[in-house]
């Protein structure tokens, strides 16, 4: 008992250490792809909540038990005494046995089920519209990683969300980019691997398919 990470210990670094979330993270690790993945998902969750420390401090610990599966109390405690957070760690080592439901994520192996759709059609537009709103703070990096778009272009998108930081806006411009470049290619198949691969990857959730091509779980 005791091990699983609850949301009072996530709300808890959330409203002491958030200043330091990105010290937090490489001690960790947020993932296994050494320092500079570590980076790269910091320059993610930095760019995509801007201004909110407590917002990014969330959805790095949030990215971090989606990506490890060895994520734990025990882990959490040792990463901040290796920081110098000896009281946040003690705090946090009192909340093990308050008995609480501890913070869910998917499974990154669950099977998701094609859709009845044509797969080898173009992708719609309004599917693109669709992902775009659910990708969230997300589209960075899969802009980068799976649709290959430039970090130049990935730049220009940013600017686009604002003056309120709408990432739909920045998302949407990556998809058309996308669609545009691939051609006919840019089938529903084709798109479909693509967000696997970000499921997969840990970043990604299954409600992202369900939102745009109706599938069920």
């Amino acid at each position: 008992m005791g091990e699983k990470v609850t949301h009072k210990m996530v709300s808890h670094i959330e409203g002491t250490i958030a200043a330091d979330w990105q010290n937090l993270a490489y001690h960790l690790p947020l993932n296994d792809k050494g320092m500079i993945g570590v980076k790269n998902q910091i320059d993610n969750i930095e760019h995509a909540d801007r201004g909110s420390l407590v917002g990014q401090c969330k959805n790095m610990l949030i990215a971090w038990l989606k990506n490890d599966e060895q994520a734990t109390v025990t882990k959490l405690v040792k990463a901040l005494r290796d920081m110098g957070k000896n009281r946040s760690a003690t705090e946090i080592e009192a909340m093990r046995e308050v008995q609480e439901d501890p913070v869910t994520v998917e499974s990154n192996s669950s099977t998701v089920a094609e859709p009845k759709i044509n797969m080898n059609r173009r992708v719609e537009d309004a599917e693109l519209s669709k992902i775009a709103g659910k990708i969230s703070i997300h589209w960075r990096r899969f802009a980068s990683e799976q649709l290959n778009i430039s970090q130049t272009e990935i730049s220009n998108a940013a600017q686009k969300m604002l003056p309120d930081m709408n990432t739909y806006n920045a998302a949407i411009d990556v998809f058309h980019l996308w669609k545009n470049r691939q051609g006919d290619k840019a089938t529903v198949k084709k798109l479909w691997d693509l967000l696997e691969n970000g499921r997969q990857g840990g970043y990604l959730s299954l409600d992202i398919y369900e939102h745009a091509f109706d599938v069920k779980k």
